[in-house]
């Protein structure tokens, strides 16, 4: 009888160890779910935060267009002698002669910008056609 004892009450602790051991994985799978839950929700919190953050910073900033912004760029004496291919006394001549007028004194020299360079350089070709057609005739 003392043996029929031994395995009843050795069934009802292992019945009670399974269901305690499901009970616990219910739970912990319950938990791990809640877990996943909130930082899911925290991730797309983040993103969309993320998200606000840089386009809020993309349409605050207004790039100027093409048409609105042009680039202008100052050459030293040096420097533009050598855009127009000629020495740089001859450069200073077209100062002092005030062939070129818009410029800027500077520490060191003259600065002058691409833009007058050019309209000088088609105002002189222009002129030596002019002066190539009056010789021809």
């Amino acid at each position: 009888m003392a043996s029929n004892q031994n395995r009843n009450s050795g069934s009802r602790s292992s019945a009670k160890g399974i269901n305690g051991t499901f009970l616990g994985c219910v739970v912990l799978g319950i938990c791990i779910l809640i877990a996943g839950l909130s930082v899911s929700g925290s991730v797309k919190k983040l993103s969309t935060a993320v998200t606000e953050k840089t386009f809020s910073d993309t349409n605050s900033f207004n790039a100027p267009s093409a048409l609105e912004y042009t680039e202008v760029k100052y050459l030293d004496e040096t420097e533009a002698a050598a855009y127009l291919r000629i020495t740089e006394d001859e450069f200073l001549n077209l100062i002092k002669n005030e062939e070129i007028t818009e410029y800027v004194k500077t520490s060191t020299g003259y600065a002058v910008s691409v833009e007058v360079l050019d309209s000088w350089f088609d105002n002189a070709a222009y002129q030596n056609l002019l002066k190539a057609s009056e010789t021809s005739e």
